[in-house]
């Protein structure tokens, strides 16, 4: 579930840095070429992206069972077919595969993969064939299927969403292969962060990194054109603080409301997430029983135990909502402030606008730092939540797999 709002690109021009990949490659990914995206949904749902040998060069949980998943599992390195049927495996160990008779349309495996399509079909086919003779042979019931492929039009979406520092003018100028390289270098980039919560809390942190750094260039300038602006410079720098300090209160707002585990969101998702482990374990239950009374007491006892799921989860949804709405004040705060800033550049006269186009590369550079620099800094914010959140979902991991054992 998305719960966080984002900010319009403001219309930054940045193209993707020659020295990007290079920096990112040794945060948990491959460094080759982007050929493919590959989407596995069973329930947990996995992104893949695969180079052109049909190798993972990332690997992403989409929602919150696939970062159960890929918590501690090495992925990246693996063929398509080896990660899916780790994939797999796990899923079953964890409990969202079954052995067993399950009701039709209860297990299912769907593969979609974005990329050159006559590639994409035997890539598929080689996929279905290695997780069709596990599942023969352990003997789940569960019917494998090709989803659809990513549009251009979705998969840009992605991209924004995956880096909100591109601007939609960039994005929309990227072909699909420069479109799977850029999702691939913001995948390498956040590998760590397996919440959606922390990857959302990083791609907002990044873009008011880069556009500050972009208002703290121009104030740079204008202090290098002497006392005759120093009335400019006054003012630019009293706005640019208040910019910072509206920003700090974003943040800060974010991580109370969504990330804090003593937030009510956060309480309602771990209320939500034990309540999927009893499903996961009455499902199991169901697989195991013949026809009869005891499978008629198990299915009625499911379902009870899914109804309560989904009242969590709408409970969850609330939770979600009201968090972006207290969330929303502070964003609107930093937003007005940021327009006054807008304005106030539109005041500037003749020769610091001069000045700043002549120092266009110098802007250009100091954003190209920003970008370069957020994980780090983020990293060292949140090492704490990063670290939190692997320890806890590799716990429930294992839990789900050692209950499925003793059962």
């Amino acid at each position: 579930m998305k719960v966080w709002k984002k900010i319009a690109a403001c219309g930054l021009s940045l193209a993707l840095a020659a020295g990007t990949c290079a920096l990112l490659a040794g945060c948990g990914g491959g460094d080759g070429e982007a050929a493919a995206r590959m989407q596995v949904d069973i329930n947990p749902s996995v992104e893949f992206i695969l180079d052109a040998d049909n190798k993972v060069l990332s690997v992403t949980a989409l929602n919150d069972d696939g970062a159960l998943i890929i918590a501690g599992e090495a992925f990246v390195g693996k063929t398509a077919e080896d990660a899916v049927e780790l994939m797999v495996s796990i899923s079953t160990e964890a409990g969202y595969l079954v052995k067993g008779d399950l009701s039709a349309g209860q297990d299912g495996i769907t593969v979609s993969i974005t990329g050159d399509e006559e590639a994409a079909q035997k890539l598929y086919e080689d996929v279905k064939a290695g997780v069709d003779a596990f599942l023969e042979e352990s003997g789940i019931n569960a019917a494998v299927e090709r989803g659809e492929a990513l549009k251009l039009d979705a998969l840009r979406e992605l991209v924004k969403e995956a880096d909100p520092t591109l601007t939609d003018e960039e994005v929309a100028n990227m072909t699909e292969e420069q479109l799977l390289n850029a999702l691939k270098i913001s995948r390498i980039e956040t590998a760590q962060l397996l919440t959606e919560e922390l990857r959302e809390a990083y791609a907002d942190a990044k873009e008011y990194d880069f556009r500050f750094a972009e208002r703290q260039a121009t104030k740079d300038i204008i202090s290098g054109l002497g006392s005759a602006y120093q009335t400019f410079l006054d003012g630019y720098a009293k706005a640019l603080d208040s910019y910072r300090q509206a920003i700090q209160a974003v943040e800060q707002a974010r991580y109370d409301y969504l990330v804090d585990a003593e937030s009510d969101y956060q309480k309602k998702l771990a209320e939500v997430r034990a309540q999927k482990d009893k499903v996961l374990e009455q499902r199991k239950e169901v697989a195991e029983l013949s026809e009869g009374a005891a499978k008629d007491a198990a299915e009625a006892a499911l379902a009870a135990e899914e109804a309560t799921l989904q009242t969590l989860e709408a409970a969850l949804e609330l939770a979600g909502d009201a968090a972006n709405a207290a969330f929303g004040l502070a964003l609107s705060a930093m937003n007005t402030v940021e327009n006054a800033l807008t304005e106030l550049e539109k005041t500037f006269p003749e020769e610091i606008t001069t000045a700043l186009t002549e120092s266009a590369q110098q802007a250009q550079d100091a954003m190209n730092a920003a970008k370069d620099e957020a994980f780090a800094k983020f990293e060292e914010a949140h090492k704490e939540d990063i670290d939190k959140a692997l320890t806890d979902l590799q716990a429930r991991k294992q839990a789900l797999i050692d209950a499925n054992k003793a059962a």
